[in-house]
């Protein structure tokens, strides 16, 4: 039993420091996860993924972006996956509410707000907890708890996916747990499976994911060896169903298997090899107010990690190799956006996803790293961590998003004379709130 007790350890931590802010997200600063934070209310309710329950508040409050109103229902702009990952956290709520009988549509919307906050939460600590699970494998006891602190604790898992029922909460989340099957040791035809399933509920929050289940499923030919047949086929047949019925949401609603993606994904790709994506992808790693290395620099030893696998030979893990070339594949996508830094948010979102990886790789070249570079990793980690906990306490204190992001955001985001976490801190302590307020 005392092998557990570092998990459980790593999960009330990382689940304590992500509630310990007190603080939801209003209705009207949270567009992006309206549809989200209601639709599994809407799934234990009603049975459906569509918004008409709630269609009184909603239009009492204005129909935020992501929803779109489709005749005489209302449906969200995103896929269905992010909110099906959220249901099973939101059963023993929808539970003690309906001791009183059912619950009205009206008291579900109030409480939704809170519920994604415990439903973001509890899903990222348990992404948490399974990369600990995955780094025990291939570290000491005490490096792999540090490691999964260093992950839950001084990364965005803090700052954006505990927060709020993003796309990127359940991506990083799922990615995380693909990464346990596949480390699995002997991998046998029930690991290919879970990876196959949790990578199937990736793709259907977010279609760049699909990135990641090609890299799962090359992952598992390989790892399968002789048997790569049939673990190929369970990694895909546990797959088909979430996807499936995800496709079958986005044609049903919007015409198209890509649901509303199918409006900017041409751009998207046609605007890969431009110098606006170069730019793009220079700025989410580097720039001063949304670089991934000045927000996580301790994701350094991830990007040397998967380097190594990219670039040399010895060591070379098929698993490390498949994500970290879709990780890759991944960046150069998000630097295409047309508006990469990821709207109104703290650090650069669109990188979440990847962190998954780069933590696994960073843990996969720990030993074999010098002491002065594991002394360098310490300052790195806590400089990490004072950036999480400005995000989760102090952010959006300073409104920097509203006053930057104007008609020249790209200067703005590589301005440190405009330095966001510093900006966000001064004015957090002329609040005098545990808390800046959403």
């Amino acid at each position: 039993m005392n092998w557990r007790r570092p998990g459980l350890l790593v999960f009330v931590l990382c689940w304590a420091a992500y509630m310990a802010n007190c603080r939801t997200v209003p209705y009207g600063s949270g567009a992006d996860t309206i549809p989200n934070r209601l639709i599994p209310f809407a799934i234990l309710r009603g049975g459906t993924v569509r918004l008409d329950m709630f269609d009184q508040d909603i239009y009492r409050l204005g129909l935020p972006f992501s929803i779109h109103a489709r005749g005489k229902s209302l449906i969200s702009m995103y896929p269905v996956g992010t909110a099906l990952a959220a249901l099973p956290v939101y059963v023993p709520v929808y539970a003690f509410l309906t001791a009183g009988g059912k619950p009205d549509p009206h008291v579900l919307f109030v409480l939704s707000e809170y519920a994604e906050k415990f439903a973001a939460a509890t899903i990222t600590a348990f992404a948490v907890w399974m990369f600990w699970l995955t780094v025990r494998r291939i570290l000491p006891q005490r490096h792999a708890f540090w490691m999964a602190i260093a992950f839950g604790l001084g990364t965005l898992m803090w700052g954006i996916s505990s927060q709020m029922l993003w796309q990127q909460t359940v991506v990083s989340a799922s990615i995380t747990a693909a990464l346990y099957f596949l480390t699995w040791p002997g991998f046998p035809r029930r690991a290919a499976a879970g990876a196959g399933l949790v990578l199937s509920m990736a793709v259907a929050a977010r279609p760049t994911a699909g990135l990641f289940f090609v890299a799962g499923l090359i992952a598992t030919a390989v790892m399968a060896r002789r048997d790569w047949l049939r673990s190929s086929l369970s990694f895909c047949m546990a797959a088909i169903p979430l996807i499936a019925f995800a496709l079958w949401i986005n044609w049903r609603d919007f015409g198209h298997l890509s649901g509303f993606y199918h409006e900017i994904l041409g751009k998207i790709l046609g605007a890969i090899f431009t110098r606006w994506a170069a730019h793009g992808v220079h700025a989410l790693l580097v720039s001063s107010n949304r670089g991934l290395l000045i927000f996580t620099p301790i994701a350094f030893f991830g990007i040397v990690g998967l380097a190594m696998q990219l670039f040399t030979r010895d060591g070379r893990n098929p698993v490390l190799l498949s994500f970290g070339i879709a990780a890759f594949a991944h960046l150069m996508i998000c630097g295409s956006f047309e508006a990469w830094w990821g709207g109104f948010s703290f650090g650069p979102r669109y990188l979440v996803d990847i962190l998954p990886v780069l933590a696994l790789a960073a843990a996969d070249i720990w030993s074999r790293l010098p002491l002065w570079s594991r002394r360098a990793a310490v300052v790195l980690l806590v400089w990490s961590i004072l950036v999480q906990i400005d995000g989760a306490f102090c952010y959006p204190a300073s409104r920097w998003n509203e006053r930057m992001l104007g008609p020249d955001p790209v200067h703005n985001i590589y301005s440190w004379r405009n330095f966001e976490l510093w900006q966000d801190f001064q004015a957090w302590r002329e609040l005098r709130t545990w808390s800046a307020p959403h």
